[in-house]
């Protein structure tokens, strides 16, 4: 019985799923039209309940939905899209391209200090692909790992064992790989909390208090990076290592 109600609930599920998809591919669909008649604003509207009520995410959605507040000249959120997308497709070059056409709308010109060399070459190396492709690679290089050993136990053949015998090794080494890439993305993910500023005007204050000094001014569209939250203030800091507070409303994280 316990069987029937398991199978009953997976069917339910998946049938559930099947459903959602559809619905949100004909919804986009709907949005795309409106997009490309200029109707921006119900565009707007189609694609954020894709995203919201049908719980469906694609970079070619936040594409979508950065591009359409482009298009209306909304800065923070067409940034705060773009971001989105970027995180889905780390090397998609329409989103970096459409993404530094928002920076340039930004009245905050912030300065960028370089990490320490190898920092970033391990940053560069490894968001070439995303954390689940990265966890995918690590399974499939572990398959090889184990056919290749059972071809070297199982085959007499002196080329065929020399053959397997070395891929034992590269499949290891690319288990490796993946596997540490996905490990650091992950980590990194874990301390990398980048937000946009939504605000038109922030002051950003010395201390998580109303009243504590302003320490610096930021503007919509400015993006920063959340370290703590303490009741209902964040503390950020910029790429030139500035620091401060400020009020959790002012700002909306990507991840």
């Amino acid at each position: 019985m316990k069987n029937l109600v398991y199978i009953f609930i997976l069917l339910f599920q998946f049938s559930f799923g099947q459903t959602s998809n559809e619905s949100a591919q004909k919804v986009f669909e709907i949005a795309n039209e409106m997009y490309k008649k200029g109707d921006y604003e119900n565009a707007i509207q189609k694609y954020e309940f894709i995203e919201k009520s049908l719980k469906q995410e694609s970079a070619d959605l936040y594409f979508n939905l950065g591009n359409s507040y482009y298009k209306l000249n909304k800065v923070a959120p067409s940034i705060y899209y773009y971001e989105k997308a970027l995180l889905l497709k780390p090397n998609d070059k329409n989103i970096k391209t459409n993404l530094a056409f928002a920076q340039k709308r930004t009245i905050d010109n912030i300065k960028v200090i370089n990490e320490l060399g190898f920092t970033r070459f391990i940053k560069s190396v490894t968001s070439i692909f995303s954390i689940n492709t990265w966890t995918w690679l690590s399974v499939v290089f572990s398959v090889l790992t184990l056919l290749s050993f059972a071809l070297f136990l199982y085959k007499e053949e002196s080329n065929v064992k020399r053959f397997s015998f070395v891929s034992i090794f590269v499949a290891l080494f690319l288990v490796l790989v993946s596997f540490s890439s996905a490990n650091f993305l992950t980590n990194y993910k874990k301390k990398d909390k980048p937000a946009i500023v939504f605000e038109d005007t922030v002051e950003v204050k010395a201390e998580p208090k109303e009243d504590a000094d302003n320490a610096f001014t930021l503007h919509e569209g400015t993006k920063v990076y959340v370290k703590e939250t303490l009741d209902n203030y964040k503390r950020i800091h910029l790429t030139d290592k500035t620091e401060g507070w400020v009020l959790s409303s002012a700002i909306k994280e990507v991840r």
